[in-house]
């Protein structure tokens, strides 16, 4: 049985991404935040916790140095962080091709008609 309404993306979804963009934007207290269909604070403070764990966040909720950085990728916050630290790490080719991997829904093409050719 299909739900009447479709349940919106920000109260299904992780929002560590939503976060930080949020944080970096200057928004202070996400919970008192006017979103549109406001997600289950579980879910804001299970991506704030994420956030600090990561380093994104500091003990108080304010953005670290390093969060600000995160915030200026258009990536997850984890793969974000993989490339900050693969600089200090000088493995920043390799988890840069590993992040495009992850980043990207598939990497093989299968074209219509031709889905046996491609799968040998």
């Amino acid at each position: 049985e299909l739900l009447v309404n479709t349940v919106p993306e920000i109260q299904r979804t992780n929002l560590a991404n939503v976060v930080l963009l949020l944080k970096s934007l200057g928004v202070e207290n996400l919970l008192k935040f006017h979103f549109m269909d406001p997600p289950p604070q579980d879910n804001i403070l299970n991506s704030m916790y994420q956030l600090w764990t990561l380093g994104a966040l500091d003990n108080t909720g304010q953005l670290t140095d390093l969060g600000r950085k995160m915030a200026e990728f258009p990536l997850d916050p984890t793969l974000a962080k993989m490339l900050i630290v693969s600089c200090d790490m000088q493995c920043s080719e390799e988890i840069l091709t590993i992040v495009s991997m992850l980043s990207v829904p598939a990497i093989f093409f299968r074209p219509k008609g031709k889905e046996e050719e491609s799968d040998a």
